[in-house]
């Protein structure tokens, strides 16, 4: 008949499915915080540039930059498709 100290012996045995939960949460938590905040300087700091060449711009280029692409590329499919009469 095996004792109480036996059975203490096989409970502390470590499972490799249990997780410690709560600095789980609180690491994840820390890790989002940390690519919110990222996030938030990079789009404040507006230092992401796909090329280097290109000259930072002003808050607002963005709108006109966007509705002068249209207007060309409405201009060039004019040009390439001639109006029925």
């Amino acid at each position: 008949v095996a004792g109480p100290s036996a059975q203490d012996g096989k409970e502390k045995e470590e499972n490799p499915f249990i997780y410690d939960y709560e600095s789980l949460r609180v690491g994840g938590l820390a890790f989002a915080v940390v690519l919110f905040a990222l996030g938030i300087l990079l789009i404040l700091s507006r230092r992401c540039r796909c090329s280097i060449s290109q000259k930072p711009r002003a808050p607002g280029d963005e709108e006109a930059q966007e509705e002068n692409l249209i207007v060309s590329k409405a201009a060039a499919a004019a040009k390439e498709t001639p109006a029925e009469d």
